[in-house]
């Protein structure tokens, strides 16, 4: 396993040490690996030691340790055998999964009661048209319905990301596996974030919309 490097984290997204609250500092060393990991700054097996990474950003190693807490129980991070966290492996699925979990996060935060009333319209369209066997129209919902959740995040390249592997993967192919009881919980999921989201809630809706991207993902593994 690789350590973390100088370079990958002096540069770029991880070059913000300078700016971290010392009131929010666990929250912050959170995001800024949160996206290192994202963004492939961080790759894949590419192991975290908490001293190197409170060095390098010049802080203490409490916050660090509670970050990289975090990042194991949403995902970002894998603990080895022996001890120790790595950067998760993830599938094209958990990486689009791990996308839209920072975008519900960043838009909790600038969402307006316009937008979320757009999301709740296709929420409605959704419960309507539940029973129904037009798959395309479901299809259709299901994207537009998170699409207008999202739209609020202020990232475009994140959108674009979130946009490119919606439509390759999660809604005409992982759509058509549903059997209708699949889709009434997909459905009932969905309600259930857009309450976070109503609450501005950043942290509840990263983590409910996480439990209803894993039941898409646990369907997919099991009809692939």
């Amino acid at each position: 396993m690789k350590t973390v490097r100088q370079d990958s984290i002096q540069s770029g997204t991880m070059e913000r040490s300078s700016v971290i609250n010392k009131l929010i500092l666990s929250e912050q060393v959170f995001e800024i690996l949160q996206q290192s990991i994202v963004s492939s700054e961080l790759r894949p097996n590419q192991r975290l030691i908490e001293s190197e990474i409170a060095r390098r950003l010049e802080i203490s190693r409490t916050p660090v340790r509670e970050a990289l807490r975090q990042l194991l129980l949403t995902g970002y991070t894998s603990a080895l055998p022996g001890g120790g966290l790595v950067v998760t492996d993830h599938s094209n699925m958990q990486i689009q999964s791990l996308l839209e979990c920072m975008a519900v996060k960043l838009s909790c935060r600038h969402i307006t009661d316009q937008q979320i009333r757009k999301a709740e319209e296709y929420h409605t369209h959704s419960i309507e048209m539940m029973h129904s066997h037009a798959t395309d129209q479901h299809v259709k919902l299901h994207r537009a319905f998170h699409e207008a959740l999202y739209a609020a995040c202020g990232n475009k390249q994140l959108l674009s990301l979130i946009h490119i592997n919606r439509r390759q993967f999660f809604d005409q192919r992982l759509n058509r596996m549903y059997t209708s009881r699949e889709r009434e919980v997909q459905i009932k999921q969905h309600g259930q974030v857009l309450e976070t989201v109503r609450e501005r809630n950043a942290r509840r809706a990263e983590r409910t919309l996480q439990r209803h991207l894993g039941t898409s993902l646990k369907i997919a593994l099991q009809r692939l």
